[in-house]
């Protein structure tokens, strides 16, 4: 395929036993072989496969409730996080001091439920690349 690469099948450790539960256990995962590009893909490239396919990014998609049990139900709202440069040294044990909470800009903040908020930069179907 012009502009990809095979990566072959293999084996790689997935998860960590040092860090956050959630990473537990680590496990050997094998993959089967797969086609990757050799550069990055643009925005402009990517609203172009959109518009082919109407593909739907995980960050549009609601949350299955049942892979949540006891989440509030507007915890279940698409959304990312997006790394937020800071001024300088920050104190670590609060992630919102480099993280922001954002939505889609075509969604409103409320629906995403407190500490979201729309991000213009989140606009997940823009096309600039």
């Amino acid at each position: 395929m012009n502009g990809m690469r095979w990566v072959p099948a293999g084996c790689f450790l997935m998860g960590s036993d040092r860090h956050y539960p959630e990473e537990r256990p680590a496990h050997q995962v094998r993959l089967d072989g797969f086609w990757m590009d050799e550069t990055a893909v643009t925005n402009a490239e990517f609203a172009r496969f959109v518009a082919a396919t109407g593909y739907v990014t995980i960050a549009e998609r609601p949350l299955d409730g049942a892979l949540y049990p006891g989440a509030a139900p507007e915890m279940l709202a698409p959304g990312s996080l997006v790394f937020r440069m800071t001024e300088g040294p920050v104190d670590t044990s609060d992630y919102r001091n480099w993280w922001a909470g954002s939505v889609p800009a075509q969604l409103s903040a409320g629906a995403a439920g407190p500490g979201w908020a729309a991000q213009p930069g989140a606009f997940l179907r823009d096309g600039r690349g």
